[in-house]
Order: structure tokens, then C-alpha cells, then sequence
């Protein structure tokens, strides 16, 4: 075994490991994008707070402190993580962003596992169960932190209820969850995602009540009410659940009346809401949830009541983006008219689908593409199952990119050294045409160095929100105001569908 291997095999995790399972993991090391060890000085940042930086880290030499506000402060660490510790458990696992940041407190070494690399770890049983015995710990202490059902209850009685608990993970739309009918034995928090509340009714139609999302619960009535399952709960796209057995609910009820109280002031509301959801809106509910509009974080409106049917909008967009990336027609909730767009989803099929990680999101939700990752595979404009990304050709792609620049006077990615209109050295420019013409892919040639580089023929654009623009463009050219940013729990609210102060998932959770 090399020293390297010999090192990884010294941390705990991997003390059941076999030479071939290390082997395996250190030629991953090699070719695995974002799979890498890397050095970290005294004081350099590790991780930052609010990123989506969704790998695991293991502390080969040194150590780490993590902090929930800035030391420079006088904050202090809230952990700290020496030589075989490991961390981000949260994010690699269950996709969710980092809540601290992670400085080096000395000279340090980490192993860093991107989760598209976690199979190297999984295929040992015991690694396997390690991180998913740490994971649910954590996922458990986090809800019973964040969600008021717990608020007052003892540390050392959520403790106990850990080793109870089940994480439940669901990776698509429309699975059952819990069938209307049936006998009831578990209470659900919902740890991330979306889930859709569904109530057959005797003539064979259905109604849906309601949307439930990070931090809402759901199973209460069958605690008190009924032991049959009032309603069917089914998965609004990937969701991750936290089940916990009837006779603990009942045990901590009968510990702490105030946890009893809130679940009855929460099943008065829920029949209260009930009885507004009308078979049009249910409708609505249910279309709204296929087309992806409930489970978005950052909607693009458009009142209608100020809208002048003029398209400066999809104008602005085309201008900008060489190609138009939204168009005015889609689902209308009361007088907003919600276009085809992306969604900035709460589960990106197109970032999962992404060979090189080339698709992120900000702390905020929006995703956005890493052009310098990006290879042009088309991978994700495949995988959005609301067709809202589309590959440009790369000419069209990079003229666009040159006039983004000039407007924000700053440097955006450039698939080549100068677009053809900018380009000051005719010699140069038609070099490096004649070298085009003889190879079967685009290449790009540095005016300098003349070194070459792979071109992909077209790539992705979407919505993203005109990622490095001082403005969106859609909005700011609206000459009446009727194109607006707005979040999906803000147009559900007032009747009920959705609660917007329910989210645990991007504010205070951690994953450290």
C-alpha cells in the first residue's frame, strides 16, 4: 500500500477497508472530478458559509475550526475537526448548503469526497452504516433545533430519540408516502423538498389540500383523531423525510403538554384550510406542482393586470443572451402569469445530471452554469423536465458574452481568445479559421501562447437571473412593472396551499 493509502487507511472510517477498496479510492483520486486532497495554510478557508460545496472532507493532517459567524468578530468556533475527523456530511448526503465556515487552525491536509464520489466509500458496509448512523443524527438534532413542534424539549430527550427515528430519501414525483385509509404508526417532518396532501372523495375524485415543505410535519391527525391515515401524502419531486414512531410522539406528548398542544393547533388549522381549497384551486394546485412551479425557489412573474403584451421582456432576454430564455405563456395564479422559465428548482435535476459540476447554486437558491467546467455535453438540458434549457450554437453563444461584458465592464467567460467582430489582428483571426477548418471539432487558439483548446460546438443557457449583470434584464426593461422576481410559497399562502415561514433547508441547517 503507498503512503497515501496508508494515511487514508488511518482514518477511522476506513479501518474496514480492504487494499482493493483503497486502491480503488486512491485511482479515483486521478481521474474523479472534485474527488482531491488539498493543502490548507494557517487561517485560509476551507468551506464558506451559505455555499453549496455538497462534498465530504476528511482531515488527513491538521486541524479545522468551524465557525457560524465570522471570527474576525470575535466569534469563536462552534467545532473543531482534527486528523481522521470528517465533516459536510449534510451537503454531500442530502444537498444542503454549508451553515458555517471551515478555517484551518494549523497547517492542514483534507481528503475532499464530492458526492458524486461516494460510492468509493459506500461499497464498505461498515463506512456505509458509520456515515448514515452521523448523518441521521444530525439531520434529527437539526429539525428538532429549527422546527417549533420541539421547541422546549431537552437535549437529552431529542437524544434519545434519534436511534428511533428513520431518514427516508424519495428521488421522484408522485410516490406514496402514506395512503389515505390506512392505519397510521408514524409521524413525518419533512427534512427537504416537497410533498403534495391528496383526499379522495366517494365519487372517485380527488382534491389536493395542500403543499408541505422543509420543516412542516405531517400524520398528526392520526395521533389524536383517527388511527386511519386521513389523507394520502405523496412526494412533490425528491424529498428526504424524518419518521418518527407513533408511541414516541404519544411518549413525548404526554412529557411535554405544550408539544401536544402545538399539534392540535396545527390539525384545527389544517381543516380550517380545508375547507378553502375549492375543486378549481386544487386544480391549479395539482398543475402547478406537474409544472414545477410550487417546488421552485425563484419565480419570474408577470402581472397581468399591468402587462402591455409588448415582449420587451423576451427582447431584453434575447439581447442579452443571444437567445430569448423565457417565453410568455404558462400557468396563471389570480392575476400573475407565471412564463416558462427556470424555476431555480428545489431539486435541479440539471445539476445532478452534470459530468463536471459545471452547474451551481448561490447561497440565495439561483443556479447558474460555471462556464470554465462546462464541457457542452448537453446533459442537462436532457435531464430539465421542464425543457427550460437550451444548447446555442458557440458563435452565437460568445457574441452574447461579449456584449454581457461590455455592459457590466467586466470579464465573462469567452469560449474563444476574441469574437470575430472584436478581433484587431486579421492575420490572427484568420489562423485560426484556416486551423478550424482542418480539425472536425472547434478549437480556440490563444493569441499569445497559441496554445489550443477544446471548443464544444454549443452551449447551455437558461434563466439565471442574468448571473453578473448589475440588472435582469426581463425586469429592468419592463416599461409598466408587471415583470417581478418572487418566491412560490408567496403566491400559495393566502389560500393556504403553503406556508412560507415553514423552511428550514436554506436558513439556519447545518451541514458541518
Amino acid at each position: 500500500m503507498s503512503a497515501l493509502g496508508e494515511k487514508i487507511a488511518s482514518i477511522p472510517l476506513f479501518a474496514t477497508f480492504t487494499p482493493t477498496q483503497i486502491h480503488a479510492l486512491e485511482d479515483a483520486l486521478t481521474r474523479e472530478p472534485g474527488l482531491r486532497i488539498e493543502r490548507y495554510a494557517t487561517g485560509q478557508k476551507v468551506c464558506v458559509k451559505g455555499q453549496y460545496q455538497l462534498e465530504l472532507c476528511f482531515v488527513l493532517e491538521g486541524m479545522v475550526e468551524a465557525f457560524a459567524e465570522a471570527p474576525e468578530k470575535g466569534a469563536g468556533a462552534v467545532a473543531g475537526f482534527g486528523a481522521g475527523d470528517f465533516f459536510g456530511e449534510l451537503g454531500a448526503i442530502g444537498g444542503l448548503p454549508r451553515s458555517t465556515d471551515v478555517i484551518a487552525a494549523t497547517p492542514a491536509e483534507l481528503l475532499h469526497v464530492p458526492r458524486h464520489a461516494l460510492r468509493y466509500l459506500e461499497v464498505n458496509p461498515e463506512a456505509r452504516k458509520i456515515l448514515a448512523d452521523c448523518y441521521r443524527e444530525r439531520a434529527v438534532l437539526v429539525a428538532a433545533n429549527q422546527t417549533e413542534l420541539f421547541q422546549g424539549v431537552a437535549d437529552s430527550v431529542i437524544a434519545e430519540l434519534i436511534p428511533r427515528c428513520e431518514i427516508q430519501r424519495h428521488d421522484a414525483r408522485g410516490l406514496i408516502v402514506v395512503k389515505q385509509g390506512d392505519i397510521a404508526d408514524s409521524l413525518y417532518i419533512i427534512r427537504d423538498g416537497f410533498v403534495q396532501v391528496v383526499r379522495d372523495n366517494g365519487d372517485g375524485t380527488h382534491r389536493v389540500l395542500a403543499y408541505l415543505r422543509s420543516g412542516d410535519y405531517f400524520g398528526e391527525m392520526s395521533l389524536f383523531e383517527s388511527q386511519a391515515r386521513y389523507a394520502s401524502v405523496l412526494t412533490a419531486g425528491k424529498c428526504e423525510l424524518i419518521r418518527i414512531p407513533h408511541e414516541d410522539c404519544l411518549a413525548l406528548c404526554r412529557r411535554y403538554p405544550q408539544v401536544e398542544k402545538r399539534l392540535r393547533e396545527i390539525i384545527a388549522r389544517r381543516h380550517e384550510e380545508e375547507s378553502r381549497i375549492t375543486p378549481e384551486l386544487s386544480e391549479l394546485l395539482e398543475k402547478s406542482g406537474q409544472l414545477g412551479v410550487i417546488q421552485s425557489d425563484a419565480l419570474l412573474v408577470m402581472n397581468m393586470d399591468l402587462c402591455i403584451h409588448c415582449d420587451a421582456c423576451v427582447r431584453a432576454c434575447e439581447s442579452l443572451h443571444g437567445e430569448s430564455r423565457l417565453i410568455r405563456n404558462g400557468v396563471q395564479i389570480g392575476k400573475y402569469l407565471i412564463p416558462s422559465a427556470c424555476r431555480h428548482c428545489n431539486d435541479p435535476k440539471c445539476m445532478n445530471s452534470c459530468p463536471t459540476g459545471a452547474i451551481e447554486r448561490r447561497p440565495t437558491g439561483e443556479i447558474y452554469f460555471d462556464y470554465d467546467q462546462c464541457i457542452g455535453c448537453g446533459n442537462c438540458a436532457i435531464a430539465c423536465p421542464f425543457d427550460n434549457i437550451a444548447m446555442i450554437d458557440t458563435p452565437t453563444f460568445d457574441r452574447a458574452q461579449a456584449r454581457k461584458g461590455r455592459i457590466a465592464n467586466r470579464n465573462f467567460f469567452r469560449p474563444y481568445p476574441l469574437a470575430a467582430h472584436d478581433a484587431v489582428d486579421e492575420k490572427w483571426w484568420k489562423r485560426l479559421l484556416s486551423l478550424r477548418r482542418n480539425k472536425r471539432r472547434p478549437v480556440a487558439m490563444d493569441a499569445r501562447t497559441e496554445a489550443v483548446q477544446y471548443v464544444p460546438p454549443s452551449f447551455p443557457i437558461k434563466c439565471d437571473l442574468c448571473d453578473g449583470l448589475p440588472f435582469m434584464g426581463c425586469v429592468h426593461n419592463c416599461p409598466t412593472g408587471a415583470a417581478m422576481r418572487i418566491d412560490a410559497g408567496e403566491l400559495f399562502e393566502s389560500v393556504g396551499a403553503m406556508r412560507t415561514e415553514a423552511r428550514i433547508r436554506k436558513t439556519t441547517g447545518t451541514n458541518d
